[in-house]
């Protein structure tokens, strides 16, 4: 017998081609993810290969961002290996002077990306955020 219950369950969306917002030449339009959850959710990469840009000086993704405003950017560590991350307030950094995050809430419409965070450089006095993947997430 098991002590979690149903409603205590986080949703698990998996990152797909079909959710990926990047243009497209189709013109078919990319699908969203809807939650119900208000405390988090879990993402899934198992079975999903990033196409890491041409002359790029990394060889994996480093990091999850999650954007739901100009004054809301969060971040948690993408790890090589690891198919499955917890999204949730335990989990999520709040980066460059952001509000904390304090879960989700219905009526939101938020970006989660997948990508590559490089230090600031001699040339760049701002870190530099390459998206791998990008997909919109609805809160119900």
């Amino acid at each position: 017998m098991s002590s979690i219950t149903p409603e205590l369950e986080l949703p698990i969306l998996y990152i797909d081609k079909a959710h990926w917002q990047i243009q497209n030449t189709s013109g078919v339009e990319p699908l969203e993810y809807t939650i119900s959850s208000r405390r988090g959710f879990i993402f899934s990469t198992e079975g999903f290969e990033f196409t890491l840009p041409e002359g790029g000086d990394f060889t994996a993704p480093n990091i999850i961002q999650i954007v739901m405003g100009k004054d809301r950017l969060y971040a948690m560590a993408y790890e090589p290996g690891v198919t499955q991350y917890t999204v949730n307030a335990a989990n999520l950094v709040p980066l460059y002077g952001s509000l904390p995050f304090n879960g989700f809430e219905a009526g939101q419409k938020f970006v989660i990306a997948v990508g590559h965070l490089a230090p600031p450089a001699k040339d760049n006095s701002q870190p530099k955020f390459t998206v791998l993947w990008a997909g919109v997430i609805n809160v119900e």
